[in-house]
């Protein structure tokens, strides 16, 4: 499946297994800059976690509170009849085990994401207006394991964002469960913010796939790591050189649940 964002095909879904090494590489801007995190994973690392919904679609989600992790909605709007609910969220997944197992009681996102999603065979389109709204809650209750420590989450206003992403030279990290490895945890640290958006997004240059979907994109600050942004789409690698990838930016996140 493909989404648009600003006229550009953006590849969001399972539709890259197809890919062959050739067209990864060139949308990783020409070279693949992920690590592996070594299991178990260590904080900031552990709080990041796979998402599985009810119909076992995978995405990235982050404990951010006791109760409470941020993905990207489309991981729940894939089929247009019926959403698709989140069932578990693992923190710390690695090649089938985890730190802790959260039951998802509901994901909550805004209304203008959904009615801004155009659904045409098997694709899904997001218009242009609703790109910004691609950023949701999880709320979650702790099944079994040990609860790791939530990630932050920036808490300024956009002009802060702007003042903290240029002290740190606009490198940020991302990582998650890219489509590639999905029951290893990759990062690309020191990847390159290209620009805030006025719409609240981020261009961003770290290497993803489908399966990051929803992953965090964190700075690390004197006081610890801060999520600022969630994963939400790249173009399609015919396409690379007209876009970066987009990040939804916490400051799109709607009122808790």
């Amino acid at each position: 499946m493909k989404y648009t964002l600003a006229l550009i095909a953006l590849l969001i879904s399972s539709s890259a297994f197809s890919q062959t090494s050739k067209e990864n590489k060139i949308l990783f801007f020409g070279q693949d800059d992920r690590v592996f995190i070594d299991a178990p994973y260590a904080p900031p690392f552990a709080a990041i976690g796979q998402l599985e919904t009810a119909a076992a679609s995978t995405c990235t989600a982050t404990l951010v509170a006791p109760n409470l992790a941020i993905t990207a909605a489309h991981c729940f709007l894939m089929d247009a009849k019926k959403l698709d609910a989140g069932r578990w969220f693992k923190a710390g997944f690695h090649k089938g085990e985890y730190q802790a197992r959260y039951q998802v009681l509901s994901q909550t996102f805004h209304p203008r994401f959904k009615k801004g999603l155009v659904y045409k065979g098997d694709d899904v389109y997001i218009q242009d207006s609703a790109a910004a709204y691609d950023i949701a809650w999880l709320k979650l209750k702790l099944v079994d394991g040990k609860a790791p420590t939530p990630l932050s989450l920036f808490s300024g206003n956009k002009a802060e964002l702007k003042t903290i992403i240029a002290a740190h030279k606009s490198l940020a990290t991302q990582a998650g469960f890219a489509e590639d490895h999905d029951s290893e945890l990759t990062a690309h640290k020191d990847c390159k913010i290209t620009r805030l958006r006025p719409n609240n997004t981020i261009y961003h240059r770290c290497d993803t796939l489908a399966g990051d979907s929803g992953s965090p994109i964190w700075l690390n600050t004197d006081t610890g790591p801060q999520i600022i942004a969630v994963q939400s789409s790249a173009p399609d690698w015919f396409n690379r050189k007209k876009a970066d990838n987009v990040g939804v930016t916490v400051l799109q996140l709607p009122p808790k649940p």
